[in-house]
């Protein structure tokens, strides 16, 4: 996943952070190239769950602090990604194999249809008071 202008949402702190984001799926996708180690895949894969709690946190004091009226859905968008994620852990913990286009995939498709469809809605909001 690289970094597209079309991602940013016009609030920096978002905008760093999700950059940070792509660039930690850039890095898990290297970590899962063939004859790299499934402990570097796992820590990758922590370093990136931390960091998106990390994000989601920041993301939404943003909206706490500017009155955004979806916050309650947005947040609970967010708590499935995590769950989601997690899920994934424990799947490879117990030896469940997922594939580098499988694991990629979802997370690109999550960040992609996030960051350009919810996240956007914040900067637009944010805009527009």
């Amino acid at each position: 996943m690289k970094w597209k202008k079309v991602y940013e949402t016009g609030i920096k702190k978002v905008d760093d952070d999700h950059k940070v984001l792509v660039q930690l799926t850039d890095e898990l996708e290297a970590a899962m190239e063939p004859g790299a180690s499934r402990e570097a895949m796992g820590a990758t894969l922590k370093a990136l769950v931390g960091y998106v709690k990390f994000h989601f946190n920041n993301e939404e004091e943003v909206m706490k602090k500017i009155g955004f009226p979806d916050l309650q859905r947005h947040r609970q968008l967010h708590k499935d990604l995590v769950n989601d994620v997690a899920g994934i852990l424990i799947d490879l913990k117990n030896g469940k194999e997922w594939t580098k286009s499988e694991l990629i995939g979802f997370l690109t498709r999550w960040l992609e249809d996030h960051i350009l469809g919810e996240d956007q809605k914040i900067g637009q909001f944010l805009g527009s008071i």
